[in-house]
């Protein structure tokens, strides 16, 4: 691995997405001018050397890049310390509020509305504590403080990395609570409310067409993308395993997603006769498989572009 590129993904990692190929190049450049300079009178010396020497926390690097203006209430040396922290306390809160939901729907009758009762209460606890946040930096911008915690760093302190694009911690909650609403629901743990009404009555019994292994596979993934998203949760920078194992994971969706689709009835009625919701059961299964089609263009592009992005990595 390359220590310096390494180096220079976290330094640009801090910056907006737009400009950070461009960033990148720049800084690197610059950076292996130093290195190659200092090889000349040292020949000894290692990459690990170079940036404990003469480079700070990729942090203090990055904040050094930014603007100096003084009209902000959090200023250039807390700044990106501060988009840190509102990261770090949104994640925690948000995952505090995914669990709540899931204990509050298993204790409660109606678990779909206790669950999203739960839910539709983070964004105002996201606001109290963005404003904590804000208000602690605030305060030491205002007390002259320093960002202490970003000095003393070593290059043994560096995360490898070989990519400077950010997880997003959103698609990593947004998959963490749909696998957990799936598993609960294939264990029959809370039910989908009735959606069809037919004649009157609510439909509420459907039988699911499909077998057994089927089954067996949807648990098995789902319960690695729980594990595979609390993992992505520690990580801030996207790197060429974690793309391998988001194609490989991805693929084996789109397998199972274009074996569901390509049977010929995926829901019934359960005790009907046959013939009975002649009318009802083709739409239903039309929608439904119109809702998988979707699904699965979203999933083949969002492999595609981790395979865009690993090709351009290796390409570079």
């Amino acid at each position: 691995m390359n220590l310096l590129k390494a180096y220079v993904h976290q330094v640009v990692s801090y910056h907006p997405p737009a400009g950070r190929d461009e960033l990148f190049a720049e800084i690197y450049d610059e950076i292996c001018e130093e290195y190659a300079d200092q090889l000349v009178q040292n020949p000894a010396l290692s990459q690990a050397e170079f940036l404990d020497v003469s480079k700070q926390h990729p942090m203090k690097y990055a904040s050094q890049l930014a603007s100096n203006s003084s009209s902000y209430l959090v200023g250039p040396q807390f700044y990106f310390s501060f988009l840190s922290a509102l990261k770090t306390g949104a994640s925690i809160t948000a995952a505090i509020f995914l669990i709540l939901a899931v204990i509050s729907a298993l204790d409660s009758g109606n678990h779909w509305r206790a669950f999203f009762q739960v839910l539709f209460e983070i964004p105002g606890a996201l606001l109290w504590v963005s404003a904590a946040i804000l208000g602690i930096f605030v305060a030491m911008e205002k007390a002259g403080e320093r960002a202490t915690w970003l000095e003393g760093w070593k290059a043994s302190d560096l995360k490898m990395a070989d990519d400077h694009q950010s997880i997003s911690r959103g698609e990593s909650f947004f998959d963490l609570g749909l696998s957990t609403i799936a598993l609960l629901w294939i264990f029959d743990i809370i039910q989908i409310p009735p959606a069809v009404r037919h004649d009157g009555v609510w439909i509420e019994d459907w039988i699911i067409l499909l077998p057994d292994w089927l089954w067996i596979a949807a648990v098995a993934m789902f319960l690695f993308d729980i594990v595979f998203a609390l993992f992505r949760l520690t990580c801030n920078l996207w790197t060429r395993r974690l793309r391998l194992i988001t194609i490989g994971s991805n693929a084996l969706w789109l397998v199972l997603l274009g074996f569901v689709i390509l049977q010929p009835q995926l829901l019934n009625v359960a005790g009907s006769e046959p013939g009975a919701f002649s009318d009802l059961v083709p739409i239903i299964n039309n929608v439904l498989k119109a809702s998988l089609i979707v699904a699965t263009v979203i999933i083949a592009w969002d492999l595609a572009s981790h395979v865009w992005r690993l090709w351009k990595l290796n390409r570079d």
